[in-house]
C-alpha cells in the first residue's frame, strides 16, 4: 500500500510524539508521587521528633503531658496517629486519636502492604533507625514510620516511636495530579499535532501544486509549469518545461518532414501513373501494381506520422463537436444513401488527445461505418473510469475469423468497395498509441459494432 508524504511525516511525528509524551507522562507521575511521599514522610519525622521531645518517663511508665505537640493527635479519627512500644511490642503510650484506629496490640503486623516494598512493622528496628512504609491496617490505608530510640530514663529500652497517617489525602493529590498530567499532556499533543500538520502542509504546498500543474498539463489545461517554486524544485521545473517544448518540436519537426515527404512524392507517382498508359500490356499491369503498393506505404506512414500519440501537453477536446464535424460532412458524401445518423453523446463529455488524431480515428471508423451501412449508424459515448466510444451500423457486419485481419495494413474484407485497407490499421495504431482497445464486434443492430476504449 502507497503512502503519500505528508502520510508517512505525520503518522512518524505522531509515533514519537506519542512515546515521548507517554514516557514523560510515566516520569513525571512517579517523581510526584515520590515527591507526595517524602513530604508526608517529612511531616511524620517533625511529628515523632516532637513526641520524643515531650515524652517523660517515670518509674518505668511513659506519659506525654498535655497539651500534645501535634492538636491532631488528641482529636480521635484525626486522620494522625501515634503510639509508643517497647521492644516486646507492648504499647507504652498511645495518643488519643489512635483508640478509634486500633485494637489493643497496636505493633501487631499490618494487614497488607501497598505498592512500594517499605518494611512490614514486625520487622525488628535497630536504635536509630527509621522505616517509612504504606500499609493496611484495619481497613485503614496508611503511611506509617516508625522510629527506634535508646531511652536512658528507662535503664536504656528501646522505645519505638510510631507515627501514621491516613493514606487518602496524599492518594488524592496523586490522582489529581495524574488527571491533570493528562489533560496536559492531551492538550499539548494535540496541539502539537495540529502544529505539525499545518508545518507539513505548509512544507509540502509546492510539491502538492507541482502535482496538480502536471495534471493539468496531461489535461491539456496548461502548456507550462509555474514559475513560483522554492529553490529545490526550481531546477526540476525547469526540465519539465524543457522536455515539454522539446517534445513538442520534435513532433512537429517529424510531422513537417513527412508531409513534406508525401508531397514531394505525390507529383512523380502521378506521372508515373499516367506514363503507365504507354508501355506494353505485357508489363503494364505489374507497374500498376508496384505504383500502387508506393501510394499505399506513402500514406499509411503520412498517417502514422500524423498520429501524435498520448503526450505530456495534451489537449482536452469536446467530443460532441468533433463528431457532428464529421457526420455532416459524411452525410454531404452519402447524401443519397439517405443514412439514419444517431449521435447519442453529451455536450459535457470531453476527449485529451491531438486533434488530428482524433480526426483521423473517428474519420476512418465512421467513413467505414457510413460505407457499408444499410440505413442506421448510431454513435454512443460514455465515460465509465474510461472512455468508451461505440459506433454501430446495420450493414453485413464481419465474420468473427476476419476481424483481426482487417486491423493489419492492407487487408481488405471487401474487394468492391474503392480503398486501400489501411484505415482500421491507421485506428489500431493510434488506439494502441494511446494506450486503448480497439474492439471488432456485433451490433445489435445486426451490423458491426466498433467499441474504442481510451483511458
Amino acid at each position: 500500500m502507497k503512502t503519500g508524504i505528508q502520510s508517512r511525516l505525520l503518522v512518524t511525528t505522531a509515533v514519537v510524539l506519542g512515546s515521548f509524551l507517554t514516557l514523560a507522562g510515566i516520569v513525571l507521575e512517579r517523581s510526584f508521587r515520590s515527591s507526595v511521599l517524602a513530604g508526608a514522610e517529612e511531616q511524620l519525622r517533625l511529628v515523632t521528633y516532637s513526641l520524643m521531645g515531650a515524652l517523660e518517663g517515670n518509674g518505668g511508665s511513659l506519659s506525654i503531658p498535655e497539651p500534645l505537640p501535634e492538636p491532631r493527635l488528641a482529636q480521635p479519627a484525626s486522620g494522625l496517629y501515634a503510639w509508643i512500644s517497647d521492644a516486646g511490642r507492648a504499647v507504652r503510650w498511645r495518643s488519643p486519636s489512635s483508640l478509634s484506629l486500633h485494637s489493643p496490640h497496636l505493633a501487631g503486623p499490618p494487614e497488607s502492604a501497598g505498592a512500594r516494598p517499605y518494611a512490614m512493622d514486625d520487622r525488628p528496628l535497630l536504635a536509630g533507625q527509621f522505616d517509612f512504609h504504606s500499609e493496611t491496617r484495619n481497613g485503614d490505608a496508611l503511611l506509617h514510620l516508625r522510629y527506634a530510640v535508646i531511652w536512658e530514663d528507662l535503664e536504656d529500652t528501646v522505645l519505638t516511636f510510631h507515627v501514621a497517617v491516613d493514606r487518602a489525602p496524599f492518594q488524592a493529590v496523586i490522582v489529581d495530579f495524574r488527571r491533570s498530567l493528562l489533560l496536559g499532556l492531551g492538550a499539548v499533543t494535540l496541539l502539537f499535532a495540529l502544529a505539525q500538520f499545518l508545518a507539513v502542509r505548509w512544507g509540502l504546498r509546492p510539491l502538492r501544486t507541482m502535482a496538480q500543474q502536471v495534471r493539468e498539463l496531461e489535461q491539456g489545461r496548461r502548456d507550462r509549469l509555474g514559475a513560483d517554486y522554492p529553490e529545490e524544485l526550481e531546477g526540476l521545473a525547469e526540465n519539465l518545461d524543457r522536455f515539454v517544448a522539446h517534445e513538442e518540436g520534435r513532433r512537429k519537426r517529424y510531422r513537417k518532414a513527412m508531409e513534406d515527404l508525401a508531397h514531394s512524392l505525390k507529383t512523380p507517382l502521378a506521372v508515373m501513373r499516367n506514363a503507365v498508359d504507354e508501355v506494353p500490356d505485357a508489363t503494364r499491369a505489374l507497374l500498376v501494381e508496384q505504383l500502387e503498393r508506393m501510394q499505399s506505404t506513402v500514406t499509411h506512414q503520412l498517417s502514422r506520422a500524423s498520429a501524435s500519440g498520448p503526450v505530456v501537453v495534451g489537449r482536452s477536446e469536446p467530443l460532441a463537436p468533433l463528431v457532428y464535424r464529421l457526420v455532416r460532412a459524411l452525410g454531404t458524401a452519402y447524401r443519397d444513401r439517405g443514412i439514419d445518423v444517431r449521435v447519442e453523446i453529451a455536450d459535457a463529455l470531453r476527449i485529451r488527445g491531438d486533434e488530428r488524431d482524433l480526426m483521423e480515428l473517428l474519420g476512418n471508423v465512421l467513413e467505414n461505418a457510413f460505407k457499408y451501412t444499410h440505413s442506421i449508424v448510431r454513435i454512443r459515448a460514455f465515460r465509465a473510469g474510461e472512455l468508451s466510444l461505440w459506433i454501430d451500423d446495420d450493414g453485413p457486419g464481419l465474420a468473427p475469423e476476419l476481424r483481426a485481419e482487417v486491423l493489419n495494413r492492407g487487408t481488405r474484407a471487401d474487394e468492391l468497395q474503392p480503398g486501400q485497407g489501411i484505415g482500421l490499421s491507421v485506428v489500431a495504431e493510434l488506439v494502441d498509441l494511446y494506450q486503448g482497445r480497439l474492439v471488432l464486434e456485433e451490433s445489435d443492430l445486426g451490423g458491426l459494432r466498433v467499441r474504442i476504449e481510451l483511458p
